[in-house]
């Protein structure tokens, strides 16, 4: 633990001195997780009506099964792009100035790879979500806690599933990344990952645990401020519509919103770092001699 400590504190120290690591941190924050605080803080949740008549129609429509297949095939088209924003920012916070296209095809290319098995557990999930949906939403309304609780407590066990796979993921990216980003091939980075994550010891189990905590925390502080700011803006939209003062309160909530998304980036820059302390950590011989990495003074 003192190691991770050590590994954490130097990278914080990192990311407040260099405020250049905030960019492309940020490009991989709103790629990953930014997307998601805007739309809880500015969208109004789906009502049971809605999402019942949602499913419906997708089930009576004359296109089915071909609408489903449209809708999985644009979020497939939406994921590629935010993978290859990711891979940006990742290459260009583990290489700094010498990042090059193939580092970025590298990094894009395991992250795709290292995301394999969280896509097949959510597949699953959207599988047993068509088949477990109907017969909660059909269920009497004061059963349980509602269809959307039902559902979720249902697919519980596949959540569960889906968040160790997005933990081990992301540790087997890092490591594999890294070692792709030093001039191994892309398939030999993935095979000595495992080995490399298991040098590192605890450090290696700590921090992706960490890391995930500290986004979904202040994810959830930066949903609830946009939530509380744009409440009036909302309100001033539906009763009085687009003038002056709502334009002024717009042009606020986006600063607040991209200084949100800048902060987001130093925290994603402060879990990559960390990662590249705890690896180097590892095989300290190995990873600054032949590597050559360094953090101080990259940009």
């Amino acid at each position: 633990m003192s190691l991770w400590f050590a590994s954490a504190r130097r990278a914080a120290d990192d990311v407040s001195g260099h405020a250049a690591l905030w960019l492309p941190g940020s490009l991989a924050w709103i790629a990953t997780v930014g997307w998601l605080v805007l739309l809880l803080g500015v969208a109004q949740p789906p009502s049971t009506a809605a999402l019942t008549f949602v499913g419906a129609g997708f089930y009576t429509s004359g296109a089915w099964p071909f609408n489903a297949i449209a809708v999985v095939a644009g979020a497939f088209g939406v994921l590629a792009i935010a993978v290859a924003l990711f891979a940006l920012g990742e290459a260009v916070l583990t290489r700094g100035r010498r990042a090059t296209s193939l580092h970025v095809l590298r990094t894009f290319t395991l992250a795709l790879v290292c995301a394999l098995p969280a896509l097949i557990v959510l597949a699953g999930i959207g599988i047993a979500a068509f088949a477990v949906a109907p017969s909660e939403f059909n269920s009497p309304s004061d059963a349980g806690g509602g269809p959307v609780a039902r559902t979720a407590m249902r697919l519980l066990p596949g959540l569960i599933g889906l968040l160790v796979a997005m933990v081990g993921g992301a540790a087997v990216h890092a490591a594999a990344s890294r070692m792709a980003g030093h001039g191994e091939s892309t398939l030999a980075a993935l095979a000595n990952a495992p080995r490399s994550l298991a040098s590192a010891g605890w450090p290696a189990l700590v921090h992706p645990i960490a890391a995930l905590l500290l986004r979904v925390a202040y994810a959830g502080f930066g949903a609830v401020l946009l939530r509380v700011l744009w409440s009036p803006i909302d309100s001033r939209l539906l009763s009085a519509g687009m003038d002056a003062a709502t334009l002024l309160l717009l042009v606020g909530f986006v600063a607040i919103w991209l200084c949100l998304v800048l902060a987001g980036g130093a925290v994603h820059a402060w879990g990559t770092l960390t990662w590249t302390r705890v690896l180097m950590s590892a095989e300290p011989d190995t990873w600054t001699s032949r590597h050559g990495m360094e953090t101080r003074g990259r940009l």
